[in-house]
């Protein structure tokens, strides 16, 4: 009788492989054939998920995305608005291990788009998300209507202007969290990001 592979359950575990591999050995030491290692597959099993690096990294990216839906997903709603919007943003910058390989591969990801058709729609999409994400923690912050979707945007154009400064915000304070480790620790972004939605209020 055949083996009967359940592919949703194998696609967990190469998940959790490309992960374990990335954190190990940065997303360039994150090949089909290191990831199939890591899995306990051959590399031609693994192509049948992905063929090149590229599909990896796209894979990657896509998973990312879902561990930080998952993580909003569980957050409670307690807590002022301050509160609210700082634990939203958080799950965008990387404050530990999880989420700095999450950045990380987010980075990879956009500069590979520049070559790369597969990654350029995600990368729109990143972008999307994200604008979205600083536009629910600006509403939280001043008690406005939530946004709904990712095409939502503020009747208000100051609004929208401080949405997207903050996403300014977020992306550079991201790219330094992961450029400079030793010199912005986890606790001073904290800081930082407290005390910039603070001037906001």
């Amino acid at each position: 009788m055949p083996k009967i592979v359940d592919h949703d359950a194998r696609r967990a575990e190469i998940v959790a492989a490309v992960w374990r591999v990335i954190e190990q050995a940065g997303m360039n030491g994150a090949t089909v054939r290191s990831v199939a290692a890591e899995a306990g597959v051959s590399p031609g099993s693994l192509r049948y998920y992905f063929s090149d690096q590229g599909e990896l990294v796209l894979f990657a990216a896509e998973a990312m995305t879902q561990r930080i839906v998952h993580r909003l997903e569980a957050h409670s709603a307690d807590g002022d608005g301050l509160t609210r919007a700082v634990r939203i943003l958080e799950e965008m910058l990387p404050l530990d291990q999880d989420r700095r390989v999450e950045a990380s591969v987010w980075l990879e990801a956009i500069v590979r788009a520049r070559f790369d058709e597969r990654l350029a729609v995600l990368k729109t999409a990143g972008w999307f998300g994200s604008r979205y994400l600083c536009r629910l923690a600006w509403a939280h912050l001043h008690d406005l209507d939530r946004p709904n979707s990712p095409a939502f945007s503020f009747d208000s154009t100051a609004d929208e202007r401080a949405a997207a400064e903050l996403h300014t915000f977020i992306d550079g304070l991201t790219l330094q969290a992961v450029t400079y480790p030793e010199q912005l620790t986890a606790d001073e972004v904290r800081r930082l990001l407290r005390d910039y939605l603070k001037t906001r209020l």
